[in-house]
Protein backbone atom coordinates (compact mmCIF):
# COMPACT_ATOMS: atom_id res chain seq x y z
CA UNK A 1 0.00 0.00 0.00
CA UNK A 2 1.07 3.69 -0.42
CA UNK A 3 1.07 5.91 2.17
CA UNK A 4 1.08 9.85 1.75
CA UNK A 5 2.26 11.98 4.60
CA UNK A 6 0.58 15.45 4.54
CA UNK A 7 2.04 18.08 6.92
CA UNK A 8 -1.14 19.90 7.94
CA UNK A 9 0.17 23.91 9.63
CA UNK A 10 -2.69 26.13 10.74
CA UNK A 11 -4.72 26.56 7.85
CA UNK A 12 -2.06 25.38 5.29
CA UNK A 13 -1.70 21.75 3.99
CA UNK A 14 1.77 20.90 3.07
CA UNK A 15 1.11 17.41 0.35
CA UNK A 16 3.22 14.98 0.23
CA UNK A 17 3.12 14.30 -3.51
CA UNK A 18 5.09 11.54 -3.62
CA UNK A 19 4.15 8.83 -0.94
CA UNK A 20 5.74 5.69 0.48
CA UNK A 21 5.14 2.28 -0.05
CA UNK A 22 5.01 0.54 3.19
CA UNK A 23 3.78 -3.00 4.11
CA UNK A 24 0.96 -2.44 6.82
CA UNK A 25 -0.81 0.65 8.14
CA UNK A 26 1.00 0.08 11.61
CA UNK A 27 4.31 0.75 9.66
CA UNK A 28 3.02 3.93 8.53
CA UNK A 29 2.02 4.88 11.56
CA UNK A 30 5.32 4.67 13.04
CA UNK A 31 6.81 6.70 9.90
CA UNK A 32 4.01 9.57 11.09
CA UNK A 33 5.15 9.60 14.22
CA UNK A 34 9.15 10.17 13.14
CA UNK A 35 7.78 12.70 11.20
CA UNK A 36 5.92 14.70 13.77
CA UNK A 37 8.76 14.15 16.19
CA UNK A 38 11.57 15.18 12.95
CA UNK A 39 8.88 18.60 12.79
CA UNK A 40 9.01 19.28 16.62
CA UNK A 41 12.60 18.91 17.45
CA UNK A 42 13.00 20.93 13.82
CA UNK A 43 11.49 24.16 14.91
CA UNK A 44 9.36 24.60 11.98
CA UNK A 45 5.65 23.08 13.56
CA UNK A 46 4.26 23.17 16.45
CA UNK A 47 0.92 23.52 18.73
CA UNK A 48 -1.58 22.60 16.15
CA UNK A 49 0.26 21.19 13.45
CA UNK A 50 -0.10 17.52 12.39
CA UNK A 51 0.95 14.71 9.82
CA UNK A 52 -1.95 13.44 8.19
CA UNK A 53 -1.63 9.87 7.01
CA UNK A 54 -3.56 9.03 3.49
CA UNK A 55 -3.77 6.03 1.60
CA UNK A 56 -3.55 5.48 -1.68
CA UNK A 57 -7.24 5.50 -2.17
CA UNK A 58 -7.73 9.03 -0.37
CA UNK A 59 -8.61 8.04 2.78
CA UNK A 60 -7.23 9.35 6.25
CA UNK A 61 -6.41 6.43 7.96
CA UNK A 62 -4.31 8.33 10.68
CA UNK A 63 -3.39 12.08 12.21
CA UNK A 64 -0.33 12.55 14.59
CA UNK A 65 -0.11 15.22 16.23
CA UNK A 66 3.55 17.82 16.10
CA UNK A 67 3.19 17.87 20.12
CA UNK A 68 5.62 20.74 21.93
CA UNK A 69 6.90 19.32 24.71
Amino acid sequence: MVYFFHIVGGSELYPDELGRRLPTLESAKRHAKVLADELRTGGDFFGSSFVRVVDEHGNTVFECPVSCQ
